[in-house]
């Protein structure tokens, strides 16, 4: 299960890259990695500054995982939070019903068939890691 953990926190110290990347050069492709609006061509875009937020949060998420294997921090209450964020993957990955996840209605944009084929995927890989390892491991 140590295994497990430690995937997932490489995926997300990975994805947290990713976002400070992106906040610090930019995004090369947007319309690949942010939603469409329904009926336009305009890409929602969140900033730099909410790139970098989401950055450290996933490197937070990254702690949270590694410190099952290397225990940093021994308290009652951080074994909740492993759930929370599987809760989050999997809500992630059933959508908001307009933009993201497999029960999107908006589906008229690259992002859209990315998040199909990849995003929403993934996440739901991601939670249903996080479920196995929390209540099998």
């Amino acid at each position: 299960m140590e295994i497990i953990a430690l995937l997932l926190s490489i995926v997300f110290i990975f994805l947290a890259g990713l976002h400070f990347y992106w906040a610090i050069f930019g995004i090369k492709e947007p319309e690949a990695v942010l939603p469409t609006e329904i009926g336009s061509s305009k890409v929602k875009s969140p900033g730099k500054l909410v790139s970098v937020l989401v950055g450290f949060i996933l490197l937070f998420f990254a702690f949270v995982f590694i410190n099952k294997v290397l225990i940093y921090v021994d308290k009652p209450w951080v074994s909740y939070i492993p759930l929370v964020i599987g809760i989050i993957f999997i809500l992630r990955a059933f959508g908001d019903f307009k933009y993201i996840g497999f029960f999107k209605t908006a589906k008229n944009s690259k992002f859209s068939a990315l998040d199909t084929r990849y995003y929403s995927p993934l996440c739901l890989f991601l939670g249903a890691l996080i479920f196995i390892l929390e209540f099998l491991g």
